[in-house]
């Protein structure tokens, strides 16, 4: 009775599984554009995080839509509350970019991205610093997919 109810359950599981219609967000098949000219302005750091992330998505079909970018980032941290004694306890990291988008035919559009994160204070400081480094690659790599799906849906 029992392996008969497992048979049951692993049929019904499989069936859900490869019947969903799941497809990758980022499939080659999707990515329909190239990134023939990109300048960055700004932090050093974030700019290669994203610039890692766009180089990687870039389409080498002949029939695709090119664009040149020309993306500024900030990076900001600030001091959300403090303890009694008036060190920091918690900050806000937050990343901007500003994208300026020039297509193969000419037209321009503008499109700003933010990520933020709340960062707690750490006893010890190397941790603080490793952690913000951490926080910081993530938001850039998420910065960077934006970008992608904002050029897909171009």
């Amino acid at each position: 009775m029992r392996r008969n109810f497992i048979n049951f359950i692993l049929i019904v599981f499989f069936t859900f599984v490869t019947n969903c219609g799941y497809t990758p967000l980022l499939n080659s098949d999707k990515i329909n554009f190239n990134i023939v000219d990109l300048n960055f302005e700004g932090d050093r750091k974030i700019n290669n995080y994203i610039e890692n992330s766009l180089r990687n998505q870039t389409s080498t079909k002949n029939e695709v839509k090119k664009f040149n970018l020309n993306i500024t980032s900030t990076y900001k941290k600030t001091i959300t509350n403090k303890d009694e004694s008036g060190d920091p306890k918690n900050y806000n990291l937050q990343i901007k970019a500003n994208v300026v988008v020039t297509s193969s035919d000419g037209q321009k559009s503008n499109n700003n991205f933010e990520k933020n994160i709340s960062l707690s204070a750490q006893d010890k400081k190397i941790d603080e610093r490793e952690l913000e480094k951490k926080y910081i690659k993530d938001l850039s790599e998420l910065i960077g997919k934006d970008i992608i799906f904002f050029l897909i849906n171009q």
